[in-house]
């Protein structure tokens, strides 16, 4: 064959390789269109849920510095004083408990969740194991999740006082929200701490509407 033919041949493998080479680069750059994307939204992702848990945790850290300072107070105060104080929040009429009405109302049960929210509940009791409450678990506060509704519970009459059995429902609820000190539960290393501002009728039987909803 002549050197003419050879020199056509060379020609085409420097072409055919500078094609491979542009489908090359132009992969490349596609995939690296593709990758750019998904690694932004990963890292969108996880500074949503780092973000989420500095604010469950700054909120628990917040809950547990007015522990002490809540049980020194109440502490400080004489039995007829401190039941006075605790009692200001007292949703009962004429002195007497009155079982709500309808506790699976959608639209106070709705009520109940913003307000458990916004009250700070969330800090300590958990309705979702997917969603644990820091604080609740350092102070081993009870959790509502599973079946306990209508259940026996174990309760220090008074904070480390005697132990009774009792059950968990509406009566229960509402003197655990005016009266924390009167029964603490078994096991807990604090008892409740009042909800900032006062609690009143409707939003106590809102909150006790949502947590009692969860118990399955």
């Amino acid at each position: 064959m002549s050197d003419e033919y050879f020199n056509h041949d060379g020609e085409g493998s420097s072409f055919f390789s500078l094609i491979l080479l542009a489908v090359f680069l132009l992969g490349g750059f596609v995939v690296a269109r593709v990758y750019e994307p998904g690694q932004a939204i990963g890292a969108d992702a996880a500074k949503a849920r780092l973000a989420k848990r500095e604010k469950i945790e700054a909120a628990s850290a917040s809950k547990l510095a007015g522990i002490e300072e809540a049980i020194t107070e109440i502490a400080g105060l004489s039995k007829d004083e401190s039941s006075e104080k605790l009692i200001e929040r007292s949703i009962a009429k004429d002195g007497k408990y009155e079982a709500p009405k309808n506790l699976t109302d959608p639209a106070l049960i709705a009520k109940g969740k913003v307000l458990f929210m916004t009250k700070t509940c969330f800090t300590c009791h958990s309705v979702d194991p997917s969603m644990p409450a820091p604080a609740g678990m350092a102070l081993k506060a009870p959790q509502f999740i599973g079946d306990f509704w209508g259940k026996e519970r174990e309760v220090h009459i008074g904070y480390q006082g005697p132990i009774k059995k009792v059950l968990m429902n509406e009566e229960y609820f509402i003197e655990s929200v005016i009266n924390p000190m009167a029964k603490v539960v078994k096991g807990a290393l604090a008892p409740m701490v009042l909800a900032p501002g006062l609690v009143n009728n409707e939003e106590v039987l809102a909150l006790m509407a949502y947590v009692k909803s969860h118990s399955k």
